[in-house]
């Protein structure tokens, strides 16, 4: 904790006067507008002893009537405790929350995600909630591995899951039975061999379509669940030294494999290189494609009857490969570094907020946790959650429940999680596409990607 963050929280608890403030900031060397600006920060989040309390949550611009509605019936319930909201588009959540972080905007709970822990909580932006709820400890035997590893930083665990989810491989079983196919591709090459039966047959010119625009977050996630389907499918060793640029390795095999279908026997669709996940969505209801990988809640807007003439068709299998391994991610509640600070009060209401939006007592899961899963099909970080009737009937309308479980069992978090992975992930999109066009070797690509990669860990 630096010099200034200390002066801060003696302000905050009352342990220095705002004049005291000023004169110690001047000697740190703080200009008086920089002084004038933590001070009117500080008088926005300061309470009053056991006094009513004031919660700023900030979360992406998802399901917001929902949000309001959960605000408002959680309030109801804790009169003492009023909650500030605030929502941001998710392509500028990132860029958004680390600018209120350093500027110490009043940020108490928030959405996070896998890919930013690492970043947000080595800068000390996020508090470990193991620390400071006793009952996350008990949470974490309940939720699927992939879920804790995701949440996980320094070996503590900082959020509650909101959603949690696995990337799926999806297909139009009207095509399989038009093709005389029996079944779903149980490896890559079967995939390769069903898709040119349906190209030859006129059924799909181009069986597969893959999301792979450079702008979306999910394009490295398709790819890396491609990855972990294969035998030895890592991208790291446990000390997070690239294994992935290795001869003969499952990215190289993964890499080859899209190149082939893009180039050689033409399945996969080119315009893949620039979809986006609502593309490739509505390239799949139109019937023009048979396979893909996208999120599981996918598979709800491809089965509902209401806005698709195709519904009933899209079915999950496991992925392709020896391993069937998907990656699985989550989003959490997150508790941030600000809100320690204001003292037990401030935790105290935090803590009832979080087991009401995320939590569970014994076997009863918040209202919010099964709303989620219930009304939006949102997949969840709790294994037993599955033994739930009224969520099992909720997704068996679209899906197979136990498909949907089995996936989260075999799914796993991202390898090489660490708070320079958002950084690599960008530059690693650029080279896995012009090693799918042929513009450079697969091990050159991968080459780029390792020696990028050893340049971040050394910075």
């Amino acid at each position: 904790m630096s010099d200034l963050d200390v002066l801060v929280n003696a302000l905050n608890s009352g342990r220095v006067s705002r004049r005291e403030f000023v004169t110690r900031g001047i000697a740190l060397g703080l200009s008086t507008s920089a002084l004038g600006s933590l001070l009117a920060a500080c008088a926005q989040t300061a309470q009053k002893p056991g006094g009513p309390v004031d919660l700023t949550f900030v979360t992406w611009s998802y399901g917001i009537d929902t949000i309001k509605s959960n605000i408002a019936k959680f309030e109801s319930q804790n009169p003492n405790t009023t909650v500030k909201f605030q929502d941001f588009s998710w392509l500028n959540y990132h860029d958004t929350m680390v600018t209120r972080f350093v500027g110490k905007t009043p940020t108490d709970l928030a959405y996070s995600s896998d890919h930013w822990l690492q970043e947000w909580a080595a800068a000390g932006w996020l508090a470990p909630l193991e620390d400071h709820f006793s009952q996350v400890r008990s949470y974490k035997a309940d939720y699927f591995p992939y879920v804790t590893s995701g949440m996980t930083y320094n070996g503590k665990v900082y959020g509650i899951p909101y959603y949690a989810d696995t990337w799926a491989f999806l297909y139009n079983a009207d095509h399989l039975q038009r093709a005389g196919l029996s079944g779903p591709p149980a490896t890559w090459d079967e995939l390769t061999d069903q898709a040119k039966t349906i190209k030859s047959k006129g059924i799909a010119n181009y069986p597969v379509i893959l999301l792979f625009a450079q702008d979306d977050p999910g394009s490295i996630e398709v790819w890396t669940s491609m990855v972990f389907s294969r035998t030895d499918g890592h991208l790291f060793d446990s000390s997070f030294h690239p294994v992935f640029n290795q001869p003969g390795s499952a990215a190289a095999k993964t890499i080859d494999w899209i190149s082939s279908s893009l180039r050689d026997t033409k399945i996969l669709d080119p315009a893949s290189l620039q979809s986006q996940e609502i593309p490739v969505v509505k390239g799949m209801e139109s019937g023009a494609h048979t396979f893909t990988i996208l999120e599981t809640y996918n598979q709800a807007e491809l089965n509902n009857a209401g806005v698709n003439k195709l519904a009933g068709n899209f079915k999950m299998a496991p992925m392709p490969g020896e391993t069937q391994g998907t990656v699985g991610y989550v989003r959490f509640y997150a508790a941030t570094g600000q809100l320690v600070n204001r003292g037990s009060d401030a935790v105290g209401a935090a803590g009832k907020f979080l087991d009401y939006f995320g939590g569970k007592t014994g076997d009863q899961f918040s209202p919010v946790v099964k709303r989620w899963a219930v009304e939006n099909g949102l997949g969840f970080g709790w294994k037993s959650l599955w033994n739930d009737a009224e969520v099992k009937t909720a997704f068996n309308k679209w899906g197979d429940s136990a498909m949907l479980q089995k996936n989260q069992e075999l799914a796993r978090a991202k390898d090489g999680l660490t708070k320079f992975y958002p950084s690599w992930d960008v530059f690693s999109r650029t080279e896995l596409q012009k090693a799918y066009l042929g513009q450079v070797s697969t091990q050159d690509a991968l080459k780029a990607m390792a020696d990028k990669w050893n340049e971040l860990q050394k910075a």
